[in-house]
């Protein structure tokens, strides 16, 4: 997928919110064919709040961490799963309500909660994403993710949006925030990714949201639950896949780490 850059457009949204992240798209890309946004003004005006958020839970993990390195627990044989049911997206901008979908379909599984999930259609509406139009950000897949906080038992624990690129250590940051939520089964992560780094594409990208709900430290992978419509490189829609590093720079180098940090910027790219 070839990217557009409006200079003037850019220009004008520099000087309105200030600096922007050096992974940002241009604000004419915002809506794109795969119906995920460039540009989340929300987060974009509110990022002290959003990021000190993210801040205080990375803590909060780091101190989880600590604890158990001081406990001896290995992790060298690390693997968590938490049960995520597959959604086929039913329209080409529908991977965040899809992936939104997929993600409570885990709180309503632990919880054991008698309250239907929502539909795609009606969740989209939630998030204001409707079939064949308008694309997903992320502070408002957030927010309708933290709707059923009550009805499925997680208010104790809502979603929260953060990205990876100011992080001082990416791999790690990302790394934590997965497994924490996994292995603590607090929430199913969301990732916006740049496909075209995920090994399963083969090189055809499409800026995309996915459901994580598994961790191997073996063989340093993720498994995937994976919305697209495009089954030929999804297949039954779950699989593993490699998590690489962050800040690879080659271009050979895949990963679905990498597929983050280069989604990331002005739409922040981990909802956990």
């Amino acid at each position: 997928m070839k990217r557009k850059y409006a200079l003037s457009a850019l220009f004008l949204l520099t000087m309105s919110i200030g600096a922007l992240p050096e992974n940002f798209k241009a604000a004419s890309e915002e809506e794109n064919d795969s119906g995920v946004s460039n540009v989340d003004i929300d987060y974009m005006e509110n990022k002290e709040y959003y990021d000190e958020l993210a801040k205080q839970r990375d803590l909060e993990i780091a101190e989880r961490e600590k604890r158990e390195q001081e406990q001896g627990l290995a992790r060298a044989s690390a693997y968590y799963t938490i049960p995520v049911t597959y959604n086929k997206q039913a329209y080409k901008n529908f991977c965040g309500p899809a992936s939104g979908r997929q993600a409570l379909s885990f709180h309503k599984t632990k919880s054991k909660s008698k309250e239907v999930l929502p539909t795609q259609e009606h969740f989209g509406v939630t998030i204001g994403v409707l079939p064949e139009k308008g694309p997903t950000k992320s502070t408002e897949l957030r927010n309708g993710l933290n709707k059923y906080k009550n009805i499925y038992g997680f208010s104790s624990n809502p979603y929260i949006v953060g990205s990876i690129i100011d992080s001082k250590d990416p791999q790690k940051t990302f790394i934590s925030r997965i497994t924490d939520s996994l292995k603590n089964e607090k929430t199913a992560p969301i990732l916006l990714t740049e496909t075209e780094w995920i090994e399963q594409y083969k090189g055809t990208n499409f800026r995309h949201y996915v459901t994580i709900s598994g961790y191997r430290e073996s063989n340093k992978t993720l498994r995937v639950v994976d919305p697209n419509h495009h089954t030929k490189f999804t297949g039954t829609g779950t699989y593993w896949t490699s998590i690489g590093i962050a800040t690879d720079t080659t271009i050979e180098g895949k990963g679905i780490a990498k597929a983050v940090y280069i989604a990331d910027g002005g739409n922040p790219a981990m909802i956990w």
